[in-house]
């Protein structure tokens, strides 16, 4: 029988899962497909790839930057890695021994950045392919806290932009169900408590905003957090290809952005 889902009137309503407890239960997932392709032109293979790679590009882009390159070396870099990734050969080439997509790119990337740039920028001059269009290619610096923040290692700078743009994915997809269910008044007036805090004191101003009670209101803000743990518990399990890695993963999300160092 599938998990119910609890909405903020009440009805149960089934709800597929991503995460079940069991790994019998634990779908194959984008990363899983990516590692189990049996070969590099599995179209499976290629679109889990795809759909991860313009997931995480801001990431990578800032990893290249924390290394000393500008931003446009840094574009390129990241872009020409990427193109050359989703090649048919590229996940051949390129993956290591660990199952977590945030290991494999990294690891992925230092290899190309140490061995692969140089020759691909002279391919490049040379009438090479155009770049495929996979992430921000214009002018602008994309926004990112992390460029700024020079106490960060560039691993570190990685790690916490990924972690901030999982974030933003569940956020992003918690917001639509709830605009999907004419809730969308509701999420706003939630979404600053949803994964910050703020003093229960402040609740009964929401609560009369919104013409619920107190009681309405802190019920509604729990089941929303409970929903954007789940979302994110789902994300993270596109990135890791085995289930007992998930718990992991997400002490490892947290402590990239709180700063501190999260033990497996």
């Amino acid at each position: 029988m599938p998990p119910q889902h609890t909405s903020d009137d009440g009805a149960d309503r089934p709800r597929a899962t991503g995460t079940g407890g069991g790994s019998s239960s634990f779908p194959m997932t984008q990363w899983s497909v990516v590692l189990r392709a049996g070969t590099p032109s599995d179209p499976r293979g290629n679109a889990a790839l795809e759909s991860l790679c313009r997931l995480y590009w801001l990431p990578l882009y800032t990893f290249v930057r924390r290394q000393g390159r500008d931003h446009h070396e840094a574009q390129d870099c990241t872009q020409e890695f990427l193109a050359r990734l989703l090649a048919d050969d590229g996940l051949q080439r390129a993956r290591p021994g660990h199952g977590r997509f945030r290991t494999f790119l990294l690891t992925a990337l230092g290899n190309f950045l140490v061995s692969e740039w140089r020759r691909a920028q002279a391919a490049k001059r040379g009438g090479g392919q155009a770049p495929i269009p996979l992430g921000t290619t214009g002018d602008d610096e994309p926004f990112s806290e992390n460029l700024r923040d020079h106490a960060l290692t560039p691993e570190q700078a990685f790690d916490r932009s990924w972690a901030l743009g999982m974030i933003d994915r569940a956020v992003h997809e918690l917001r639509a169900e709830y605009e999907t269910s004419g809730r969308a008044q509701i999420f706003e007036t939630m979404a600053p408590l949803i994964w910050g805090t703020e003093h229960s004191d402040m609740f009964s101003l929401h609560a009369t905003q919104l013409g619920i009670t107190v009681n309405s209101f802190t019920v509604a803000l729990h089941r929303a957090r409970r929903r954007l743990g789940a979302r994110l518990r789902a994300i993270v399990a596109e990135t890791v290809a085995d289930p007992a890695e998930i718990d992991a993963e997400l002490r490892h999300l947290l402590s990239a952005i709180s700063g501190t160092t999260a033990r497996d």
